[in-house]
């Protein structure tokens, strides 16, 4: 359809409003960061300690993995750091929760948390699983900083795995391992 086009507003826009972006979304992550590490903490006491250090380890993976592959962080790859921190926090609590109910039925420490990761893995799994195929499409039809974002959150969904299932049960079973453990969830 012919419309008429009028200017409305030209602004110039300098190289600074992306690191003013990059910064504010890092402050941003580091902020939201240290209110889950805090909430983990005191909502499952020690073994939230144990889940707060595999999600500084996945972090860590996450940005290791990018640096191997010479990628920049960008503004969209905070978030999805972002939003691997969420799933890892996510997993972890599937997992304690289900913790918590054997617990609560009775079972020792060492039966309880090997029952918690049996019976959390399918709902961890599915989780990533969705969000997986979600970073795929993204990734397959998105651009610039969409597929940025999708490359940061598939590396995110496979570190989020390794620390939720390998690391912190190792550190479970850690807690765990002596027939007379007691574990307060």
């Amino acid at each position: 359809l012919d419309a008429p086009v009028s200017i409305g507003e030209i602004r110039n826009v300098g190289s600074l409003l992306g690191q003013d972006a990059i910064r504010s979304g890092s402050i941003a992550t580091v902020i939201g960061s240290v209110v889950v590490l805090l909430f983990m903490v005191l909502w499952y006491r020690k073994a939230g300690i144990l889940a707060d250090i595999a999600l500084v380890l996945n972090v860590l993976l996450v940005l290791a993995t990018l640096a191997m592959f010479g990628a920049t962080l960008t503004l969209p790859g905070i978030a999805g750091i972002a939003l691997t921190i969420g799933m890892a926090v996510d997993a972890n609590i599937i997992i304690y929760e289900r913790i918590r109910e054997e617990l609560a039925l009775g079972q020792l420490a060492r039966k309880a948390v090997d029952a918690g990761f049996d019976k959390g893995l399918v709902a961890v799994v599915d989780a990533n699983i969705t969000t997986a195929i979600a970073g795929i499409v993204l990734y397959s039809y998105g651009t610039g900083p969409i597929k940025g974002f999708a490359v940061t959150l598939l590396i995110g969904i496979g570190t989020t795995l390794i620390t939720a299932l390998f690391v912190t049960r190792t550190f479970m079973e850690l807690a765990s391992r002596s027939s007379t453990a007691r574990l307060r969830l």
